[in-house]
């Protein structure tokens, strides 16, 4: 089977990889700057993604996207993540803006989608629940409606991308049944206490007290829309990952080719090259499960499987080059660290590996 991709998304992996290499350039110092700001990232580089036609991916080209499938996708996350870039495209249009595509009235579609696409608004999913762990069906935050309105109140956590945010998306239950709500960051009674997360990004804990929003804030559908972005951000989330697993593995590579011992290069010693050869097999696993998962798309039983295989393959892979980096690979000097929390967060993204497959198994 030919793997190969064809032209326009060969160009499209071309411009990521061109953002990444004149935006990073794998300068950690200026990767740090971009963490540092209140947003967690850089509002240049989300206003160049845009100017790129970036952010419309996932979007239909009736609504003024690229209309990009599952292919699209895993080739623009791989050269993210290849890239260490930082900029939050999963958390703000894969998972949020995905949402609101699939499950928005056409009002709310209407109103947010051009501002997504052109990068002048932002939403964040506030879904995630302390008592949850990793049920997504789990919502103890209520809405009471009342005529044309709707009262909010609940806390939820590890809200990514918050940070700036124009809305968030909300999760609630009334009657025993979840729906999802659209609500603007400066409506009373919400409140959002931002704080890092391993890999620098910035992640809020939202409490909602008796918010009130009308109505027509409530998106069409629930849980069931829910199910099918967490298939599509599972699929960049590993994605992303085998980009990063990719550039420890050629970093390692570089420094094992380097740095002597006893006047030979690390890289001459067999037991370097078969901890190196057991990398590059993980790699090359995680790379056949991703396609697999590309094709099965919209899948989500594909989907699960692929995540929770290239979650352990690319915690393995980065335990491999902070160990064979030896006492630089614990400093935040080096990109591997980066790299690597990077991957801590992606592998439990909507669920670590034993939850993801659960996923899995629920979905056969």
């Amino acid at each position: 089977m030919n793997f190969d991709l064809d032209e326009d998304q060969s160009l499209l992996k071309s411009a990521v990889e061109r953002f990444a290499r004149d935006r990073y350039g794998g300068d950690i110092a200026r990767r740090r700057g971009y963490r540092m700001t209140a947003t967690g990232f850089s509002p240049e580089n989300w206003a160049a993604l845009a100017d790129l036609g970036l952010l419309a991916l996932p979007f239909a080209t009736a609504d003024g996207g690229l209309g990009g499938g599952a292919i699209e996708l895993i080739a623009v996350f791989e050269a993210l993540g290849r890239g260490l870039v930082v900029e939050p495209l999963l958390d703000s249009i894969i998972v949020a803006g995905g949402l609101l595509d699939r499950a928005g009235t056409d009002a709310q579609r209407a109103a947010w989608l051009p501002g997504i696409i052109a990068g002048t608004k932002r939403l964040a999913l506030a879904h995630a629940e302390t008592a949850a762990r990793y049920n997504l069906a789990h919502v103890e935050t209520r809405a009471a409606t009342s005529g044309d309105s709707v009262r909010l109140s609940g806390v939820k956590t590890f809200v990514l991308a918050a940070a700036g945010a124009d809305a968030l998306i909300v999760s609630a239950t009334e009657a025993g049944t979840v729906s999802f709500y659209l609500v603007p960051v400066d409506t009373p009674g919400l409140s959002i206490q931002p704080f890092r997360v391993v890999d620098g990004s910035i992640g809020a804990e939202v409490a909602l007290r008796d918010v009130c929003v009308p109505a027509s804030a409530r998106l069409r559908h629930g849980l069931d829309a829910l199910d099918t972005i967490v298939a599509q951000a599972a699929l960049a989330a590993s994605a992303e990952m085998l980009g990063l697993m990719t550039l420890l593995l050629d970093t390692t590579l570089d420094y094992v080719n380097t740095r002597q011992q006893f006047g030979t290069p690390l890289g001459k010693f067999q037991v370097i090259q078969h901890r190196l050869a057991d990398a590059y097999m993980g790699i090359e696993n995680a790379r056949s499960a991703l396609y697999r998962a590309a094709i099965a798309a919209p899948d989500p039983r594909a989907a699960a499987g692929a995540k929770a295989l290239i979650s352990e393959a690319a915690i393995t892979v980065g335990h491999t080059a902070i160990q064979l980096h030896g006492g630089m690979g614990m400093t935040d000097e080096l990109l591997i660290g980066h790299a690597h929390k990077r991957i801590m967060l992606l592998a439990h993204h909507f669920g670590d590996a034993r939850a993801t497959l659960d996923r899995y198994l629920d979905a056969a």
